[in-house]
């Protein structure tokens, strides 16, 4: 009899709780609501209602501009959510 190895949920990934985020839709509505330096992350305001191109276009855009990958886009998503939760400081 063989033994059934059952995968729940996202064991070989990141643990997004860890991180203090809830889904990895969590991670794109996070970023993609981002302006930075005044150039907002999603350009087309229809983006917002499609979540594939949602993503398509964050990937993106942290991808040409600052070299981070997808897997890289949790721990930015995290750090922008914790800023958030402190309130910005300057």
């Amino acid at each position: 009899m063989a033994i059934e190895n059952k995968a729940t949920g996202n064991q070989s990934g990141i643990n997004l709780q860890a991180l203090g985020l809830n889904s990895p839709m969590e991670v794109i509505d996070l970023l993609g609501m981002l302006k930075i330096d005044g150039d907002p992350v999603i350009k087309d305001d229809k983006a917002f209602l499609d979540p594939k191109v949602k993503v398509q276009e964050v990937m993106d855009y942290f991808s040409k501009n600052f070299g981070v990958t997808a897997q890289e886009l949790p721990y930015v998503a995290s750090t922008v959510k914790q800023e958030l939760k402190k309130g910005f400081k300057v």
